[in-house]
């Protein structure tokens, strides 16, 4: 047999589950407490130090007043982290499952205060039982919460409050176009009735002819008096011109009237209506008669038969008549049906004629002394009104004329002062349907009077407006109200109601909608709020605009873009928000969201995350806050929401217009998928957003430089299960994530992420399995110190995975595992530094990089770490000479319970002759009742700067070695075991860098293990009056036994260093190798 020895160069290759003889040179077993690195090797990993406020604010350094652990901490809840800055490092808080929060300060464990802007909303929302419901994003100061707790009525998105709605619940407003002589500004106002039950009909003349009239030839003097034109507007409201008999004084001849308003010499016209007529001496009055007003006062006047010119004429009544009889103004005129019948109601409106009578002067039977006048009455019909009627006549007076013109034969004097009476009687006449019937009636039927056709009387609007105003008014029943607003009228009411312009080159009427933008006043009710509807069959381009009156009063303003009246308007149940606020406080507060401002359902819908069940009730949640290309992300359902770019202050999850589509519009994506996929988290790459369901993983991405609706794209791209508890993470290039479908969880990588193509997917955990338990739920990593670290909630087991990557090729993939002192609650790192809160509510780091804030011990220019987790310095103690034992008092010793490892103390101080430095002493020689803390000898120190003591748990670094296979190299790396040959090991060398006590186990198949304890003091290898390692050492193990038959497990149990570099064998060699049959 040969002689042959091979070298194992580096134990940086962490831990494989693999056959030994699969296994690469360099792989362990089991690497327990340590650190492969391939610099330094495989050592052990740094302590952890508790991090106690008393140390940092109690005047009593010797820690006696505290326990060190966090205050109020609450059993269960979700915990999370962040950094702020180098001043005030990183915060710790926890969210209890009542929906409490709690933050402490990592720098010194402080707890800060906690202040609510509404707590019964905030703790209502953030209550859950399952803390994975719970999540966080963390963005400067502002921490974000989503709960996902399906359970929890409060986490569900839903909407409260309304759009703002319009001043009015009924309304339209009337613009007036132009002002113009002879036109009717007329209305249909209808109700909420049908169509079928709304239309009246409307009766409006067409022919007219001059039936009678009472001109005078004036034989003899030929005088014209009766030529002249007049226009007359007839409406037969003459219900305020009836003269009861109770009203007429015979006795002196007064008839009483309130407030009659006529002047001495207006002319009015008598009409009996079927009774008895009033009746003078003379006998003057009949139907039709005109006569002079000669005014007494404001409620009483007396009749004449001539104007005042003509004082004897006042009349000597006689006879008071009947209750019908009418006295009006002779232009107003007197209106008589087909029927005969007078009419005095407001049936008949608006009837606009002109009479136009000319006149020639002529002789007379033949006489140069006679003359006579030849008139050519003429009427002209203006304006057909309403309710006008083929047979109904008007007789009206020509109030214009000269006196002396009329008289029917001029035969006695009193004629001779008589007006132009004429008949005019309604030929033809049309009939048409229009909408117009108001609570029953034609009330909806606004028929203002038409303007003066006379074109030098100035029409203006104020003077049309006003007409319609009191039109409208008239309506009986459910009134519309009416305010003109410069030169626009609004109408509102309580009940439904519709308007329709009857000329629409006079106005234009707007209520809810208009097709025209162009179309809208520059003066309206502040307030108002109108549909733009730019497609007749189409609600997806519409949009809704509101006046913004001068300081926000009625009249000029301008229109600017709103919402729809009256639709959901804000959101609730959002993510809320833990911010720091001040040194020491965070406050928890309902976060701001932006409300939907402008559009409706159709242009502007709500975020994908409302939605309701078969119930109607929300059940829409938040899954996860994510924050990607400066847009805040949510992910709920099946779909990524993104809110509008730039709105973080106050997150915008509507269009900023619905006008048109905005590069900075919302985005609101669906994943497609032929199964449910539900999105969990989120992270972040360069190529666009990678989103996780349960089996599925997608790209967000865009095809564009710039994300919008528009370009936005969601597409699948690996279908792998995914644990929703634990986030996935970033590993620089590739992206890490947890996938526990198994027995045992799985760690997968996934690189080559684009937006096209299938990325590459590498099962990391392959080599080891089984070593990740399926229902771990804490994952944290740092991508400078290339290590990930993933651990289960109530287990002390931390599993580590480190790795290395130079160019594109990985160097390093090492696995191995923490065992801590007492069980895991939360993990993180932050900036270098791994911090752990363990079961006792510790709170405990450890640098991941060398750092001076170590505990350690230099000698000879070299730095030594001492390990011991829990770690915290003291001094004091009482030293008793006579028992030659020293006691602390230490309030939290008893606070830890059933803890993993022995309590040990180290010295260092160096005392005046080194004679102290890296003292050591833990149990059997250390005892602890209680609080109080025992060592044998004289420990006591006056606390000298820094603390020369410490104390904490001293954990076992433990490797153990795999079988020893003759190896050779392949290529691209391989390498291949010889298992067929016959090996016989002589012995092996551990080559060791930093190093204190340590020991090694051999385990040979047959014989008794074999430990050994390795001190460096025993083997006089340090200098005296220094602590008791070495910077490097290298220690050979005797073995002489086949390869197959042992094991060897290296151990070191002492706070002081262990590194391991490398390992050589020298063994016997033969490749000729049988069994024995």
């Amino acid at each position: 047999m040969a002689g042959i020895t091979q070298t194992i160069p580096s134990y940086s290759s962490g831990m494989s589950e693999q056959p030994d003889n699969l296994k690469f040179p360099g792989q362990v077993t089991e690497s327990v407490n340590a650190i492969p690195d391939i610099t330094k090797g495989l050592f052990k990993r740094p302590g952890l130090k508790r991090i106690d406020s008393s140390l940092v604010n109690d005047s009593d350094r010797s820690h006696s007043t505290a326990t060190g652990k966090l205050k109020d901490v609450q059993s269960g809840g979700s915990w999370f982290h962040y950094y702020r800055d180098e001043t005030e490092g990183s915060y710790i808080g926890q969210i209890a499952a009542d929906g409490q929060v709690r933050v402490w300060s990592c720098k010194n464990g402080e707890l800060m205060t906690t202040a609510y802007d509404d707590q019964t909303t905030i703790t209502n929302y953030l209550a859950t039982s399952s803390p994975e419901n719970i999540q966080t994003l963390t963005i400067n100061d502002t921490t974000f919460v989503s709960n996902r707790d399906t359970g929890n009525p409060n986490t569900a998105v839903g909407t409260t409050g309304s759009t703002d709605a319009t001043p009015d619940d009924h309304f339209a407003l009337i613009e007036l176009i132009r002002a113009e002589n002879g036109r009717q500004y007329g209305l249909n106002i209808t109700d909420g009735s049908t169509d079928a039950t709304r239309n009246v009909t409307l009766k409006r003349a067409t022919r007219i002819r001059i039936k009678t009239q009472t001109l005078n030839e004036a034989v003899g003097s030929g005088e014209c008096y009766g030529i002249g034109t007049e226009v007359f507007d007839i409406s037969t409201n003459a219900s305020g011109d009836l003269v009861p008999a109770a009203n007429v004084n015979t006795s002196n001849e007064t008839i009483t009237k309130t407030g009659h308003g006529f002047d001495t010499d207006t002319i009015l016209l008598y009409h009996s209506a079927g009774g008895t007529n009033m009746q003078d001496t003379q006998s003057f009055f009949a139907d039709n008669r005109d006569f002079y007003v000669s005014k007494v006062d404001d409620n009483n006047f007396k009749l004449k038969y001539a104007p005042s010119k003509n004082t004897s004429s006042t009349l000597d009544l006689n006879n008071s008549g009947n209750d019908s009889q009418l006295l009006r103004r002779a232009e107003q005129g007197i209106v008589v049906n087909s029927s005969g019948s007078v009419v005095t109601d407001n049936s008949k409106k608006n009837l606009v004629f002109r009479i136009s009578t000319l006149g020639q002067q002529g002789n007379a039977n033949n006489s140069s002394t006679d003359f006579v006048c030849s008139y050519q009455p003429e009427v002209t019909l203006l304006h057909g009104g309403e309710g006008w009627e083929t047979g109904d006549q008007i007789t009206v007076a020509m109030t214009g004329q000269g006196f002396g013109g009329g008289g029917a034969s001029g035969n006695s004097p009193q004629d001779d002062f008589r007006v132009a009476v004429y008949t005019i009687e309604i030929t033809d006449h049309e009939e048409t349907t229009v909408a117009a019937k108001y609570d029953g009636s034609n009330a909806g039927l606004i028929r203002p009077a038409v303007t003066p056709f006379d074109a030098d009387t100035t029409v203006t609007s104020d003077t049309i407006l006003a007409g319609m105003k009191t039109a409208i008014e008239q309506i009986p029943t459910s009134p519309i109200n009416v305010q003109i607003i410069g030169s626009v009228m609004y109408l509102s009411s309580t009940s439904t109601f519709n308007v329709e312009i009857v000329e629409e080159d006079l106005m234009r009427v707007m209520q809810d909608s208009v097709n025209d933008v162009t179309n809208l006043p520059n003066q309206c009710k502040h307030g108002y709020i109108v549909q733009i509807k730019n497609a007749r069959m189409a609600d997806e381009d519409d949009y809704y605009l509101r006046f913004d009156g001068q300081n926000n009063k009625d009249g000029s303003g301008a229109w600017s873009e709103c919402a729809k009246p009256g639709i959901a308007k804000t959101l609730t149940n959002m993510p809320v928000v833990i911010q720091r606020t001040a040194a020491t406080t965070f406050t928890v507060k309902s976060f701001v969201y932006e409300d939907r401002r402008v559009g409706d359902d159709n242009t502007n819908p709500l975020p994908s995350f409302i939605s309701r069940d078969a119930n109607n009730n929300f059940d829409g949640r938040i899954n996860k806050v994510l924050f990607f290309r400066n847009r805040l992300a949510f992910l709920s359902g099946e779909n990524v929401i993104l809110c509008r770019p730039g709105t973080l202050g106050r997150p915008d999850f509507f269009a900023e217009s619905a006008l048109t589509t905005s590069a900075s519009d919302p985005i609101d994506i669906s994943a497609a998928s032929m199964f449910p996929s539900e999105l969990f988290d989120g992270i972040e790459i360069n190529t666009g957003l990678i989103v996780f369901s349960s089996n599925q993983q997608f790209l967000l991405t865009s095809d564009d430089t710039v994300l919008n609706p528009d370009t936005a794209k969601l597409k699948s791209i690996a279908t792998f299960n995914y644990n929703v508890d634990m986030p996935p993470i970033s590993l620089g290039t590739t992206v890490a994530y947890v996938d526990n479908s198994g027995r045992f969880s799985r760690l997968n990588e996934v690189a080559n992420i684009a937006r096209e193509g299938e990325p590459n997917i590498v099962e990391v955990t392959k080599v080891v399995p089984s070593l990740l338990p399926n229902d771990i739920d804490l994952l944290t990593n740092s991508r400078e110190n290339a290590i990930i670290l993933l651990g289960k909630t109530g287990t002390n087991i931390v599993f580590g995975y480190k790795y290395l990557n130079i160019g594109d090729k990985r160097q390093q993939a090492a696995w191995f595992k923490w065992k801590l002192n007492k069980n895991l609650i939360y993990h993180f790192i932050i900036d270098d530094e791994y911090f752990i809160l363990d079961s006792d509510y510790y709170l405990q780091s450890m640098q991941l990089v060398e750092s001076t804030q170590d505990l350690s011990i230099t000698q000879g220019g070299v730095d030594y770490l001492l390990h011991l987790d829990n770690h915290v310095p003291f001094f004091g103690g009482s030293y008793n000479a006579s028992t030659n034992t020293t006691t602390f008092t230490l309030p939290w010793l008893d606070q830890i319970s059933n803890p993993e490892y022995n309590l040990a103390v180290i010295d260092t101080y160096a005392g005046t002759n080194n004679d102290r430095l890296a003292r050591y002493q833990t149990t059997p020689e250390l005892q602890t009742s209680g609080t109080t803390l025992t060592l044998q000898g004289d420990w006591s120190n006056t606390g000298d700067t820094p603390l020369p003591l410490h104390i904490g748990y001293v954990y076992n670094y433990e490797v153990k070695f795999p079988k020893f296979y003759p190896f050779k190299s392949g290529g691209e790396g391989k390498v291949q075991s010889d298992v067929n040959s016959s090996l016989v090991l002589h012995r092996i060398k551990l080559h060791f860098g930093k190093l204190g006590t340590y020991e090694t186990t051999l385990e040979r198949v047959g014989k008794t293990d074999y430990t050994e304890v390795y001190e460096s003091s025993i083997l006089d290898l340090y200098s005296t009056n220094s602590a008791p390692y070495l910077e490097t050492h290298i220690k050979t193990i005797p073995i002489y036994e086949r390869n197959t038959n042992i094991n060897l497990t290296l151990k070191s149990s002492h706070p002081s260093p262990a590194t391991l570099h490398a390992l050589s064998w020298e063994a016997d060699y033969s490749p000729r190798f049988y069994n024995r049959v």
